[in-house]
């Protein structure tokens, strides 16, 4: 039997407790509490040792890998099977699986860590979600979580340091709810303030606007049928730029040719961000926010987009159209 302590306690001391189920599309908080569990069972066990069996690249063995790092000798160095992207198996290896599990019982403490969304009906998910002594759910952050964890990885190194409102709505403006920029920016401004308020002044030190990331906010309102609000923000941006309309409709036609790929991949049945990301080479977190607005975006739509913006940069070029106009149609007509 194996006891832990510390951080680790929250792998088990009987049977099914041995097993910490971690779930999410949160990849960052997720990976780093993976990352604190490991942390405490070397901790706990100096001259342990952790196997890492990633699902994703041999779905086939997972079963059989399971088993022959569970069934080390009892007088052997502790060992932590770190398992990752199992709950996408096809239903025989999900079923060997669990038979493994319930075979190996308490000799072996474990982590099953999925970023992916499982399937609904997947059988190794089910009994994990039954079985495990830890639960965890790493979903995305909301706007008011976010500023809690603004402050939270803030105070982590700085303990003293605090936020003006003005200074949290600006972070969020500019990060949103990514919780690993979140994370990295709230401990480079933590360290360059250090004790004392945060204020807006201090955040432009650091952090400025993506034109990408307003693109793709003003792109989102635009689908979700808040045309209004697509296009006050696509001016906002216009004006506050010395490129004008002739570059916010580059920036356009990047975004919607981002689409245009995350949409091939999906079309042809690849759903997961991490397998997109890698056949792009996308970032992932990119593609998740992407593969969000599949729905709303068949490569009809698509085409029709990118044919709408040639048309109305060349009528805007030769002095057709004036160029706030043609963005004002470019909204209303997509």
């Amino acid at each position: 039997m194996i006891y832990w302590e510390g951080p680790a306690a929250l792998l088990f001391r009987i049977h099914t407790d041995m097993i910490v189920l971690l779930t999410g599309k949160d990849r960052f908080r997720l990976v780093r509490r993976r990352t604190e569990l490991k942390n405490g069972f070397l901790s706990k066990y100096p001259s342990g040792s952790c196997a890492v069996i990633d699902a994703s690249t041999d779905p086939a063995s997972v079963s059989r890998k399971i088993l022959e790092a569970g069934s080390a000798d009892l007088f052997a160095s502790a060992c932590l099977l770190d398992v990752r992207e199992a709950l996408s198996l096809p239903d025989g290896e999900a079923t060997d699986v669990k038979d493994v599990l319930k075979r190996l019982g308490d000799q072996s403490a474990m982590i099953f860590s999925q970023s992916e969304p499982p399937k609904a009906k997947d059988k190794l998910f089910a009994f994990l979600r039954k079985h495990a002594g830890k639960v965890e759910l790493f979903e995305p952050l909301s706007p008011r979580e976010a500023e809690s964890f603004v402050v939270a990885e803030a105070k982590a190194v700085v303990s003293g340091v605090t936020f003006s409102r003005l200074a949290l709505n600006k972070i969020i403006s500019v990060c949103g709810t990514d919780s690993s920029r979140l994370s990295s920016e709230a401990v480079k401004i933590a360290q360059f303030r250090g004790e004392g308020e945060v204020s807006p002044s201090d955040v432009d030190l650091f952090l400025r606007e993506d034109p990408q990331e307003k693109i793709f906010v003003a792109l989102d309102a635009l689908v979700s049928g808040n045309r209004g609000r697509a296009l006050e923000l696509l001016l906002h941006e216009v004006r506050s730029d010395s490129g004008g309309v002739q570059k916010l409709f580059g920036l356009l036609a990047w975004q919607i040719r981002e689409l245009f790929k995350v949409r091939g991949e999906y079309d042809r049945g690849n759903m997961r961000a991490d397998d997109i990301a890698r056949a792009t080479g996308m970032k992932p977190f990119v593609v998740g926010k992407l593969l969000s607005k599949m729905g709303v975006f068949p490569l009809s739509r698509l085409r029709s987009g990118l044919a709408l913006l040639a048309d109305l940069d060349a009528d805007m070029k030769i002095g057709k159209i004036d160029p706030e106009l043609a963005l004002t149609l470019f909204v209303e007509k997509l």
